[in-house]
């Protein structure tokens, strides 16, 4: 009887460590958790060793405090390897439903800046100029009011 006892704990444990881990995963995907609070910054690629990709991503690491400074989450949707938006693991369904929301071809290089009103802002389909995205946002009428407060890194 112990026995069992210990079997239907550990199943259930599992059960919901893996529901946990695949909620997590599905919140990960969904931008309407950052609106009103983070402009996402969706970087589409074939394959997340796309040398596109990989500037762009090192580009925007060495401006990490740009980044910070106008409240922008960064999302990696590949078709082939790992897909995250604000660190954090995405599935390859939440992946192609952004892809598809977004109309970027599974072997496009795409870069969308989506405003924290849930707006498309930008688009562009090569290694962005971070100076034009970041320029975007600072014309924002609500990127204004954030200024006023003063840096934040």
């Amino acid at each position: 009887m112990r026995r069992g006892i210990l079997r239907s704990t550990f199943v259930l444990t599992l059960l919901l460590a893996i529901s946990s881990f695949a909620s997590g995963t599905a919140v990960a995907a969904e931008l309407g958790d950052y609106l009103w609070t983070s402009r996402p910054l969706l970087l589409f690629a074939p394959s997340d060793r796309d040398p596109r990709l990989v500037d762009t991503v090192q580009r925007i690491q060495a401006s990490r405090c740009d980044v910070v400074d106008r409240d922008m989450v960064i999302g990696v949707v590949v078709n082939e390897g790992v897909s995250s938006l604000d660190g954090q693991a995405v599935g390859a369904d939440q992946a192609r439903r952004l892809m598809k929301q977004y109309a970027v071809d599974e072997n496009a290089f795409t870069v969308v800046l989506v405003g924290k009103d849930g707006g498309e802002k930008l688009r562009v389909n090569q290694v962005p100029d971070l100076r034009t995205i970041y320029a975007v946002i600072d014309g924002m009428p609500m990127r204004s009011r954030e200024a006023n407060s003063g840096p934040r890194c």
